[in-house]
């Protein structure tokens, strides 16, 4: 009896865990997505603008309190931004993706809590005018390949690319591109090492990344 007691209670746990997952997918109304693939997990709160750019794959994880913003139109200049996600990658809580142009972001891709990614700007040339009230910098790609690792609290800036596998550590902010398997941290983030050859090399001078 004691057996068919804890079956029945795994089986409820299970039924439980599926049905909040729909409802918070229901809750994120994440049919508004260009593509939302099967087994993917959005959890609420989420802030979204311009669901319909978005193109996110299956078994993908994104935690509470992300903001997605994809900006079409933004004090007179307009944009065409998109942002896919590919299958298997998680990103902890407190995710911000600003995109006006162009974020690919690979598959199997963990990211941390509180991440920034971003492929524009607020621009500064005028220092008369309220920040806000200035356009947006032109877009420069960022594309993120496949199982990169990005540590908590790191900013991906404009123009990025991260290699395949490549590591960001916690806090770093970087800036230019990173080569695969290649670890980087630090503001402006520095290789600390890479692996090449079958091992794991420190740079002598390591040099901004």
């Amino acid at each position: 009896m004691s057996r068919l007691a804890d079956v029945a209670a795994e089986r409820a746990r299970r039924l439980r865990r599926v049905a909040g997952r729909g409802l918070g997918n229901r809750l994120c109304r994440t049919r508004r997505f260009a593509a939302f693939g099967a087994g993917s997990v959005v959890r609420p709160p989420l802030v979204v603008v311009g669901p319909e750019r978005i193109r996110i794959g299956s078994d993908v994880w994104i935690g509470a309190r992300a903001f997605l913003s994809l900006v079409a139109d933004f004090n007179g200049r307009r944009h065409e931004p998109s942002l896919t996600i590919g299958d298997g990658c998680s990103f902890g809580e407190g995710l911000f993706v600003s995109a006006a142009g162009h974020i690919e972001i690979g598959r199997e891709v963990m990211v941390s809590r509180n991440v920034f990614i971003g492929d524009t700007f607020h621009e500064y040339v005028d220092p008369t005018t309220p920040v806000v009230r200035q356009p947006l910098a032109a877009p420069r790609p960022v594309v993120i390949g496949d199982g990169a690792f990005l540590g908590v609290g790191c900013c991906i800036l404009p123009g990025v690319t991260l290699g395949e596998n490549a590591y960001v550590a916690a806090g770093a902010v970087v800036t230019k591109d990173v080569a695969a398997r290649t670890v980087v941290a630090g503001n402006p983030a520095r290789v600390i090492r890479r692996y090449a050859d079958g091992e794991w090399v420190s740079p002598a001078s390591p040099g901004s990344a």
